[in-house]
């Protein structure tokens, strides 16, 4: 992404518009306004009066603009004060579904930039601070002069059919009864393909063919995108590796344990591969 001005050393531009968005995080998560039925990002108009309570001057970013709003970001500390009941501060896993498509989109991109800002004020060739680039999303050194972009991840999930059952996990880190779709993070120098087969192979002892790409999904915790496949069955039998993967078996349709909450690529591969089948 480019553009003239992408960050603000001391604060939202001058002019700006009161319903632009803006996304404030704290250490408990996204700022919102409580809405029927859901949640709402914050605009300027209902939060300049607690910005008067920062100082020094913050940092914010420029995400983008999209339908005639545009949306800045910036992380807050202890001083940011707002009043009005409607507002809370939420973390952003559970804004999945309470957010419409478009907030919750440019609240992980917000969550990633912040990441990133945070984790790149060094550089980890020389040392020396780094500084933004007065015209791309990019940080530089001031040392040696190297630059830094927002890094993402790629990770695979891939929901691997057997004869109209779905291999599903259950991960040590989920919830109590949660299964959800095989994955895992991609290797230097592998493919997304091998990727799938390594990760099915390594957790539940399966192996796979017939690997096919379904949709991706930016995952923000820290800095993911997820891909997803579907896969078939080929061979072996499930023996979970018990150290990620706990228990893993074949389900149908009627048969469904406790799934991933709606929102999330995992839930969406689950749903619509399962209403495919007759």
């Amino acid at each position: 992404m480019t553009a003239n001005k992408l960050f603000f050393s001391d604060g939202l531009p001058a002019g700006l518009e009161e319903y632009s968005f803006i996304l404030i995080f704290n250490a408990s998560g996204l700022l919102v306004k409580k809405i029927e039925n859901g949640s709402s990002l914050a605009n300027y108009k209902e939060i300049k009066a607690g910005l008067k309570n920062i100082s020094p001057p913050f940092a914010a970013h420029f995400l983008g603009r999209e339908k005639g709003a545009s949306y800045y970001c910036f992380q807050a500390d202890d001083n940011f004060k707002i009043t009005g009941t409607e507002f809370e501060f939420r973390d952003l896993r559970s804004l999945i579904n309470c957010l419409d498509e478009t907030q919750f989109r440019f609240a992980c991109l917000a969550a990633q930039v912040l990441y990133w800002d945070k984790t790149t004020k060094f550089c980890g060739e020389c040392g020396a601070l780094t500084r933004h680039s007065p015209s791309e999303r990019a940080k530089i050194c001031t040392g040696c002069a190297r630059v830094f972009y927002p890094a993402v991840t790629p990770a695979i999930i891939v929901a691997v059919m057997n004869q109209g059952k779905m291999l599903l996990a259950h991960n040590k880190n989920f919830a109590e009864g949660v299964y959800s779709l095989i994955a895992g993070f991609v290797e230097p120098g592998e493919s997304l393909e091998d990727c799938v087969a390594r990760e099915v192979l390594e957790e539940t002892g399966v192996s796979v063919s017939d690997v096919k790409y379904f949709k991706s999904q930016p995952w923000p915790f820290p800095s993911s995108m997820m891909i997803g496949f579907t896969a078939s069955y080929k061979s072996g039998d499930i023996k979970p590796d018990g150290e990620e993967i706990i228990h893993a078996a074949w389900f149908g349709r009627e048969e469904l344990p406790k799934l991933p909450r709606p929102g999330s690529l995992s839930r969406n591969i689950i749903d619509i591969m399962m209403s495919d089948i007759n």
